[in-house]
């Protein structure tokens, strides 16, 4: 009884912790930050941040925008000071995006995709996790795992840019250049929508 009493407290406690991580407001955060980042515009960890936060809602332009800035403010910072972001161990779903996005920028993809996984466990319906997942395995050509990863995003959100952009590219890898273009369109008429500029220029740029 006290093995079974001990084991539904432990089963209860990792069901709080993963309620409380996958519950983290990323709006509230960004207003918070985004005020931080008002007072202070040059504090690359702030910056940071904000790239981390609109990158987990899906918003590639803002992300765009403040990975061009901190590379302004510290060139070397997403080459070598973003190492700071791997210290802290909180698997609180913020401090997980920051890990992962952080080994993305260090180049070590593998890293990368052992956090992403980690956070599709935390928010298995979220389709931009299933994006950058699939833009990671797409690096390391690994193209049925991305095929799958962008039909299950898309069965989600058919707006999701970036997964339509990704299936583009796995058609042209195959040479269905009419079905690569169809994706194009789709693509283009998302991002217009959105106001983006050049999704393309933003996926190329953050590699």
């Amino acid at each position: 009884m006290i093995l079974r009493g001990r084991f539904f407290v432990i089963v209860f406690s990792l069901f709080v912790l993963i309620s409380l991580a996958g519950g983290q407001d990323f709006n509230l955060l960004i207003k918070e930050y985004e005020a931080k980042y008002n007072k202070d515009s040059r504090d690359p960890d702030t910056v940071f941040n904000l790239l981390v936060l609109y990158g987990a809602i899906g918003n590639l332009e803002k992300l765009y925008e403040y990975y061009n800035i901190l590379n302004k403010i510290d060139p070397n910072y997403l080459k070598e000071n973003i190492r700071s972001n791997l210290k802290n161990n909180s698997e609180d779903i913020f401090n997980l995006y920051k890990i992962a996005f952080s080994y993305y920028f260090l180049g070590e993809v593998d890293k990368a995709i052992y956090y992403f996984n980690k956070l599709s466990l935390l928010r298995p319906k979220d389709d931009w996790i299933m994006s950058y997942l699939a833009y990671l395995h797409y690096l390391k050509g690994n193209y049925n795992e991305v095929e799958a990863l962008v039909n299950k995003g898309l069965e989600i959100n058919r707006d999701n840019e970036a997964l339509h952009a990704l299936r583009c590219a796995l058609y042209l890898k195959k040479g269905n250049y009419l079905l690569a273009l169809k994706e194009y369109f789709i693509t283009m008429n998302i991002v217009q929508k959105k106001g983006y500029k050049n999704i393309w220029e933003i996926l190329r740029g953050l590699r």
